[in-house]
């Protein structure tokens, strides 16, 4: 019985710590890549990747990226979660 009750004090607990996730996701600034990709820059400084699909995809820190106008942009973490939830957040909306 008691297995049960932490079952649903788990389900009622989870959508509420994905909000207050969604609430750190703030997206600073965003910057087309050549290959049609899109480089989120978080307002931490840390980065993340979204690929021409609108899907967030894993980046290596320290990769080194090409701007749509020929500017190099070197990866600064790998945010993957942080920006599946916002890109969740922004479909629903």
């Amino acid at each position: 019985m008691s297995i049960r009750k932490s079952i649903i004090a788990l389900s009622l607990v989870l959508p509420a710590l994905s909000v207050f996730a969604l609430d750190n996701a703030d997206i600073a600034k965003s910057v087309q890549l050549k290959d049609g990709s899109t480089m989120h820059q978080f307002k931490d400084g840390k980065m993340s990747m979204e690929d021409k699909y609108g899907r967030a995809v894993r980046m290596k820190e320290g990769m080194t990226m090409e701007t749509i106008d020929g500017k190099s942009v070197t990866m600064n973490g790998d945010e993957v979660g942080k920006l599946y939830g916002a890109l969740q957040a922004h479909k629903q909306n």
